[in-house]
């Protein structure tokens, strides 16, 4: 059995941690590895995290502040693979390795975590600085990617050794709960079909592209559209459903605690995204009976998820017209049914062990670590 640890900002919140804690969910599963989340806020860990999953905390609100104490974290606890998430966090976390492997000696090894296309990254968040990554990548000992298109970006932007660098999706338990009444009144029973667009709502996601669709689809059917999330597009958003007048058929909801009840009750999860590197929300809905259609987004993330459509509906990006016809064609019982059940297997490919499991073959086949 081999030590490994998570360095992320929360064990319970935001995209990252819930990738991390499932994975975590998942090493337990095996019974293969000791797994430490180490992370640089006080978030509380999610209930059903297994408690044999150890919580390091170090003390800081910013990874940029978690230098001093990641470097004391690997010399004195001596993990034998650290895997860091997010392009700013892996820069401090090869820092940190640097630093460690002087004596006193951390004897272990770094793997980053790369979530989305280098360059994508560094047009929306200037901390993920594509220059930096290029030239620092190369100093890890290895690399992790959720889709085929990321992994082999990376290797071609960071001039990687393709034996480095491996694909691990990102995990999504079977839903077992119960979702619960429908949150919003067009979700009850009885009521037009409803489509939802679970996310935050930055450019990049492109409601707007979404809206204009629904605005298409709206001209020979009764549906309703409910975009959940918040983010500095929603004034926009707004503005963009009463010029069309669909302010009784479509709006905006805001930040909610759970989304999973949205997808539940919903007729299908609509993803309109210009870019993305896996596309979690897709899974998250297929895990609760949601079928979804999905734009072709750069980074490869839902064509990765849908298997080039065989697990969802596939259309080209940025083509309003296509994702209207996507839609309307979802509204069919029989093609929602259909989708349903795939979604289903999908989810079972990607369980928390499965990917796990791939996890633990590319540690143990790259670094020569028993299990």
């Amino acid at each position: 059995m081999f030590r490994l640890a998570f360095l992320v900002d929360s064990p319970s919140k935001r995209a990252h941690a819930n990738v991390v804690s499932r994975l975590a969910l998942g090493l337990v599963e095996t019974g293969q590895v000791e797994t430490t989340i180490v992370c640089y806020s006080a978030d509380p860990p999610p209930s059903w995290l297994p408690a044999e999953v150890r919580i390091h905390r170090l003390g800081v609100e910013r990874v940029s502040r978690s230098l001093p104490s990641l470097v004391g974290y690997l010399r004195a606890e001596q993990p034998d693979v650290l895997i860091t998430r997010q392009v700013h966090a892996n820069f401090v976390g090869l820092a940190a390795a640097w630093m460690a492997r002087m004596p006193p000696r951390w004897q272990g090894k770094i793997v980053l975590a790369q979530d989305q296309i280098i360059e994508l990254c560094h047009a929306v968040n200037w901390r993920d600085n594509k220059w930096v990554a290029k030239a620092g990548y190369r100093f890890a000992d290895g690399l992790i990617a959720p889709s085929p298109t990321v992994r082999d970006s990376v290797i071609q932007s960071c001039g990687l050794d393709p034996s480095s660098a491996a694909l691990v999706p990102h995990p999504i338990p079977k839903f077992a709960g119960n979702p619960g009444p429908p949150p919003h009144p067009w979700l009850e029973t009885g009521q037009p079909p409803v489509f939802v667009n679970i996310g935050n709502l930055l450019s990049i996601k492109r409601v707007d592209l979404l809206i204009d669709a629904f605005a298409i689809l709206r001209r020979c059917h009764d549906a309703r559209l409910l975009v959940v999330g918040q983010g500095p597009e929603r004034s926009r958003a707004d503005e963009q459903i009463r010029r069309l007048g669909l302010g009784a058929h479509a709006q905006t909801t805001g930040w909610v605690e759970d989304v999973l009840p949205y997808a539940a009750h919903a007729c299908a999860l609509v993803h309109s995204s210009d870019e993305d590197g896996f596309a979690q929300v897709l899974t998250e809905a297929m895990s609760v009976g949601c079928p979804v259609v999905t734009a072709d987004s750069l980074g490869g993330g839902p064509r990765f998820v849908t298997e080039d459509g065989k697990y969802g509906l596939l259309v080209p990006r940025s083509d309003p017209a296509k994702l209207a016809a996507a839609m309307e064609e979802m509204l069919q019982p029989e093609v929602r049914a259909h989708y349903i059940e795939l979604g289903h297997q999908r989810v079972e490919a990607l369980s928390p062990v499965a990917c796990a499991s791939t996890l633990i073959d590319f540690l143990s086949g790259r670094f020569g670590l028993s299990v």
